[in-house]
């Protein structure tokens, strides 16, 4: 179900977005023009109602205009991506700021696209596009590998019994599945990590014992195992 679940999300040939905007005639503007191109657009003029938007409804992608007052912009993503149930929404930032300062600051924050006011609402619209295709083909990847895995344990075991103990390949926790997930789709350390919202000395840890539980040194051993055999 869940993967199925998935499948629907991605061929929804509507996109739902969030703007956080308080420019009034950049708004009336954006909403004429995407109201036609499948891509539903709700407008938020404060950082208080974005959140909780984002957290109240499905949100494929954030729009934010960092020339917020008292720099709230950069502020509230900042929080958005300290927070674990929002992290994961993608974001691009549209202003009037074209600061070198202020891209870098954005780039470092984890934005997907950086453009500056005023814009080519197609060149917006393609962007928003991309910035979701891309979030889905790695969203399922990911669940891809993490069935390819469950639906791999009991064969692996059968077939290669007398390499694997039973009790160990049996035994990977959810976090674990989802590292190996990760490991296989060759994902760096630092970008697992990023994910799990968790440091890299003890992302690298967690792959020790992952290491360890299937009797492999390092990730590339690791890797070699016969996964694609069902």
């Amino acid at each position: 179900a869940e993967y199925q679940m998935s499948k629907d999300y991605l061929f929804n040939n509507t996109i739902n977005v969030l703007m956080l905007d308080n420019e009034e005639k950049d708004l009336k503007m954006i909403k004429s023009y995407f109201s036609s191109n499948y891509i539903y657009i709700r407008i938020i003029k404060n950082i208080i109602e974005a959140k909780s938007e984002l957290k109240k409804n499905k949100i494929d992608c954030l729009i934010i205009d960092i020339a917020l007052p008292n720099n709230q912009g950069f502020e509230f993503i900042q929080k958005l991506k300290n927070d674990r149930k929002l992290q994961h929404v993608p974001f691009l930032i549209v202003t009037s700021r074209g600061f070198v300062k202020d891209r870098i600051q954005g780039y470092k924050y984890g934005c997907s696209a950086y453009l500056s006011k005023p814009f080519d609402p197609t060149e917006l619209q393609h962007t928003i596009k991309n910035i979701v295709h891309q979030k889905n083909v790695l969203k399922e990847k990911i669940i891809s590998n993490y069935f390819l895995i469950k639906k791999l344990r009991h064969s692996i075991v059968k077939k290669y019994k007398n390499i694997f103990k039973e009790t160990i390949i049996l035994k990977l926790t959810s976090k674990e599945e989802l590292i190996l997930s990760y490991l296989l789709d060759n994902r760096r350390i630092k970008y697992i990590a990023k994910q799990l919202n968790s440091q890299i000395r003890t992302t690298e840890k967690s792959i020790s014992k992952l290491l360890d539980k299937t009797q492999t040194r390092n990730n590339k051993e690791l890797k070699s195992l016969p996964w694609n055999l069902i």
